[in-house]
């Protein structure tokens, strides 16, 4: 017995690595969960450049099968700005629909963020940093960075790092 009758699109519609909207056919999207961290240490804010765009993301990442949120969000962390860092909490939590350019890839993604303290300051040198899409983590003071800096979901982050400012 059928209870539902669900009529499945054949594309998803993805935001791309440039902001544009493309539609993706179903068959290529992975489920995709991942953990990121807004490292703060005072008034500045470890952020990273995407190779993409040019724009400012944060650091984290996939998680890989089997692995816990907080020590993918530490492993993410360590590969992209060098530091080990405490997770404190989850400040966001977004549902998004990406699709990558660069590799053809399209992901239904579900992104976890999380404030984080560095155990220490020093960031891994820029041709060190171990990631595709990232490069030149910096300590960056949280009111330097617009609403227009930011790389995706910017209308969700922002806010977050408003907040950020005041505590």
């Amino acid at each position: 017995m059928t209870l539902y009758n669900i009529k499945m699109s054949k594309t998803i519609r993805c935001k791309n690595n440039l902001g544009e909207y493309e539609e993706v056919p179903i068959e290529k999207i992975s489920f995709r969960p991942s953990a990121y961290g807004f490292v703060q240490d005072g008034d500045k804010i470890i952020t990273l450049t995407n190779k993409g765009n040019g724009k400012v993301w944060f650091p984290g990442g996939g998680l890989n099968l089997g692995e816990k949120m907080e020590d993918g969000l530490k492993r993410e962390i360590q590969e992209e700005a060098g530091i080990d860092v405490t997770v404190e909490k989850i400040v966001l939590v977004k549902e998004n629909f990406f699709y990558y350019k660069p590799l053809d890839e399209a992901y239904h993604a579900f992104l976890f963020f999380y404030l984080c303290k560095p155990v220490s300051t020093e960031l891994v040198a820029d041709g060190l940093v171990d990631d595709e899409e990232s490069e030149k983590p910096r300590w960056t003071k949280i009111s330097d960075i617009k609403i227009e800096d930011l790389s995706d979901l910017a209308d969700d982050i922002y806010p977050v790092l408003n907040k950020l400012r005041t505590t």
